[in-house]
C-alpha cells in the first residue's frame, strides 16, 4: 500500500521535469540508468531523494518505486517528460503502436517482475521518440499497487486507455458506412 503522505504524482512531474533540466549532469542520468531498484544506491538518487520526497528515507519500499521510475525516465530520457500535459501509459502506447501483447504482459507481472520490464519499455518508448512520451506516475502505480487491492484499478486505468486510443484510431482509419 502506498505512503498516504507522499503525493506520487507530484513527486514524479518533479523528477521528470528535473531530469528534463539542460544543467542536469549527464554522469547522474548515467547513474540512474544502472540504478538496481531493488537496492537503490548512488549519489543521484540520494540527491533526488534528499530534494524531492525526503520522507521517502524511512520508506524502503518507496525508495524501490521511485527507483524504477527514476531508471525507467533516465532510460527513455529526453522523451521521458509528456510535451503538453499529462499524456497516460495506456494512450501512450496505443499510440506509439505497442503491441497488445506487450501490454498485456505489462499488466499481468507482479511487484518483483515489473520494474526490469518498465526498463525495457522505457527503451522502447523512447525509440519512439515524441509518439512514446507519457506521464510515469503511471507507472509508479502500476508499482505501488501491483500486490495490492487497488492494483486492479491502476492495471485497467492503463488498459482502458491504451483500448480507447486504439478504438478512436481505428474508427479515424475506417470509412463511415
Amino acid at each position: 500500500m502506498p505512503d498516504e503522505r507522499t503525493d506520487w504524482n507530484a513527486l514524479i512531474a518533479a523528477a521528470a521535469r528535473r531530469l528534463a533540466r539542460d544543467d542536469y549532469p549527464g554522469g547522474s542520468l548515467a547513474e540512474l540508468r544502472r540504478l538496481r531498484p531493488a537496492a537503490p544506491d548512488g549519489a543521484a538518487f540520494w540527491r533526488l531523494v534528499a530534494q524531492l520526497a525526503p520522507g521517502l528515507f524511512d520508506e524502503e519500499r518507496g525508495q524501490r518505486v521511485l527507483a524504477a521510475v527514476l531508471r525507467g525516465m533516465a532510460c527513455a530520457h529526453p522523451f521521458h517528460l509528456p510535451a503538453g500535459g499529462r499524456r497516460s501509459l495506456g494512450t501512450a502506447m496505443a499510440e506509439a503502436d505497442v503491441a497488445e501483447a506487450r501490454l498485456l504482459r505489462l499488466l499481468r507481472l507482479d511487484e518483483a517482475a515489473l520494474p526490469e520490464e518498465l526498463r525495457r519499455l522505457a527503451r522502447l518508448m523512447a525509440a519512439k521518440g515524441d509518439a512514446g512520451r507519457f506521464d510515469w506516475a503511471d507507472a509508479a502505480w502500476l508499482l505501488l499497487t501491483a500486490d495490492g487491492p487497488r492494483g486492479e484499478d491502476a492495471r485497467r486505468r492503463v488498459a482502458r486507455d491504451y483500448y480507447r486510443s486504439r478504438f478512436h484510431a481505428t474508427a479515424e482509419r475506417e470509412p463511415a458506412a
